[in-house]
């Protein structure tokens, strides 16, 4: 189960989750904009519950990223990366 080919099906299957945590932070953030371009919230919990919500899920669309690149990477070139 640790192939090479398996590890890139794997981080192929991530790429489509890396968008739609993308696409819903974009979303969350462009429903809050009022007519001015500002960021409204209804509440300092609200606020901070989103802020948290949508840095989590940045990051680890970030870090999602980078583990894919670095499987496609290692299924390209395994002399690099010593893999077997």
């Amino acid at each position: 189960m640790d192939s090479p080919e398996y590890n890139l099906l794997i981080s192929l299957a991530l790429i489509p989750v890396v968008f739609m945590l993308q696409m819903w932070v974009m979303q969350r953030r462009r429903r809050r904009r009022n007519e001015a371009g500002q960021q409204e919230f209804n509440s300092l919990g609200a606020t901070l519950i989103s802020v948290i919500a949508e840095g989590v899920a940045v990051i680890s669309s970030l870090i999602l990223i980078i583990w894919i690149m670095g499987a496609v990477l290692r299924y390209l070139f395994p002399v690099i990366f010593n893999a077997q």
